[in-house]
């Protein structure tokens, strides 16, 4: 019976299968050239503003340069990353590495579940990067070289598990989860079901500081976002800022002008240079990075219950999840423009394109960032993720496969 692996454009063909735990094509790759531009994180940086202002996507069509099925289920919602020449994936069923270029298998590793996009952390104690991923129970580093295969075993994928010990039983999930942010070293990642946030070192995986997400209502944080020696994340009504280092308590923030907290249903934050980009169901809100103290609010009057906000070149996006998207000046908190768009997404911005896609809508849109007109729409792709960009290509994980988008002749 043939294998379920295929690359259907532009790859090669894998080879045979081991016990079960790990399938490898190559024995460990080096990670050490970039080909370009890299997205080594969802939302491109520990900020979480969507955008990397060196990359570029396809503008005015689009057409399939590769597209591959690998054996290991990989499926949204969480996005692939891209780091030197290799795109990662995660799944229900484990890792998978793919060459950016051809799309062609670099390795597989089975026998975990994780929940979310990888983040690569810079280490000091190892030759390769670290790839901090959230499970189940907690957080996994992982040999982003991939460890070796040894009869038939993965050997040296997992050099750490935080916090304390891992769950003697496999369980699987489909990738759903915040993704964890890494720095300078360390990551910062909410713990699977709860209203915590935690510090790793990311030599290590000790846990450095631990904090809850003080909220009145029982909750999950959301995504948390990284800048300037400050870490933010949003619960139910609050905002709340820690020390990156020490973890110790900064500020907490309600937005909306009455100080009542009415904006409740806080979305993952954004963080800039000019303020904490705060979306909830209704609003938006930029605080002060200094105190929290409210800069401005947008009212859109939706009914955003996920997604969040992405920044480039002085404009913010950031749907309403019931008609719109909506361009925002990041300084004075005025409307720019609204496109028709019904969906709750994380928008992803790249050369003055703005990339959406949704879960549950077969369907990849591109708008003008300008003027929000449409540029073009791709549509075929099931379950598709948040698109990450590289030089010219967009890359989306769907249900079972993944795909690279380039510009359309």
């Amino acid at each position: 019976m043939p294998s379920r692996r295929r690359v259907l454009a532009g790859g090669g063909v894998a080879f045979g299968v081991g016990f079960g735990t790990t399938r490898s094509l190559d024995g460990p790759i080096s990670l050490s050239e970039a080909n370009g531009s890299e997205w080594p994180m969802a939302r491109y940086d520990a900020a979480g503003t969507g955008g990397n202002p060196a990359a570029s996507g396809p503008k005015d069509g689009v057409q399939v340069r590769w597209e591959t099925a690998p054996e290991t289920a990989v499926s949204g919602p969480a996005p692939p990353v891209l780091i030197g020449e290799t795109l990662f994936a995660v799944g229900r069923e484990g890792l998978v590495a793919l060459e950016r270029d051809t799309g062609r298998l670099r390795f597989e590793r089975l026998g975990h579940s994780y929940l979310s996009a990888p983040a690569r952390v810079s280490t000091t104690t190892y030759r390769s990067d670290t790839l901090a991923v959230t499970g189940i129970d907690g957080v996994h580093g992982l040999s982003a070289d991939g460890g070796y295969a040894a009869a038939g075993y993965s050997v040296g994928l997992e050099r750490w598990y935080a916090p304390g010990r891992e769950p003697p039983m496999k369980r699987y999930a489909s990738p759903a989860g915040p993704p964890p942010v890494a720095t300078e070293g360390s990551v910062y990642a909410v713990l699977p079901g709860s209203d915590r946030i935690i510090a790793l070192d990311g030599n290590s995986g000790r846990v450095r500081w631990e904090q809850d997400v003080e909220t009145s209502v029982a909750t999950l944080a959301s995504r948390p976002a990284v800048r300037n020696g400050t870490v933010f994340v949003c619960g139910w009504e609050s905002v709340l800022a820690f020390d990156a280092e020490t973890g110790q308590h900064r500020w907490t923030g309600m937005p909306g002008t009455d100080g009542t907290g009415r904006h409740r249903d806080l979305l993952a934050p954004t963080a800039t240079d000019e303020g904490i980009v705060v979306p909830s169901r209704s609003d938006v809100a930029l605080l002060d990075p200094a105190d929290g103290s409210l800069e401005w609010e947008y009212r859109h009057d939706g009914n955003a219950t996920d997604g969040s906000a992405a920044v480039a070149d002085g404009t913010v996006f950031v749907s309403d999840g019931d008609d719109a998207l909506h361009a925002i000046d990041l300084e004075t908190g005025t409307k720019e423009w609204t496109a028709e768009y019904r969906h709750e997404v994380h928008p992803v911005v790249a050369d003055g394109v703005v990339y959406l896609t949704y879960a549950w809508h077969p369907e990849l849109v591109a708008l003008d960032a300008e003027t929000g007109e449409r540029r073009f729409t791709y549509e075929g792709l099931e379950w598709p993720s948040q698109p990450v960009v590289g030089d010219g290509v967009l890359y989306v994980v769907g249900h079972e496969r993944v795909v690279a988008l380039e510009e359309g002749e």
